[in-house]
Formats: structure tokens, C-alpha cells, sequence
């Protein structure tokens, strides 16, 4: 299975795995972009773009070691 695709929690009796890597790390990047003031002059489809574009670059690097 891809590393992004993964689920953050490794929990073997439950049929529902919760996020993704991916989806969890671009929630991530999404709250540390929002906590700048001047993140309202952005809109929101700009925001969770951005924010899987940083998800992905992680992934990616995290993939190579």
C-alpha cells in the first residue's frame, strides 16, 4: 500500500482506519496556514490546495529514506 494511503492508526479490529496519512498531514499544514493573520485574504480552495501540495512534498520526501 502508498505511504500517503496508509491510515495514521494501525488498528486491526476496526473495519474503519480513520484518515489517511496524507488527509491528516495536509490537515496539518491547512491549520499552521491558517493560524497567519493574513490567511483570510486567501480563499479557501487556494488554502486546501496548497495545503495536500505540502502533504504530498512530505510524503515524498519521507518515501526516500
Amino acid at each position: 500500500m502508498e505511504n500517503g494511503k496508509q491510515p495514521i492508526l494501525d488498528n486491526q479490529f476496526e473495519d474503519n482506519k480513520g484518515l489517511t496519512k496524507r488527509e491528516y498531514f495536509a490537515g496539518l499544514a491547512m491549520q499552521g496556514m491558517l493560524s497567519d493573520p493574513n490567511a483570510s485574504n486567501f480563499k479557501p480552495p487556494f488554502i486546501a490546495e496548497l495545503a495536500v501540495d505540502f502533504s504530498d512534498a512530505l510524503l515524498k520526501e519521507l518515501d526516500k529514506k
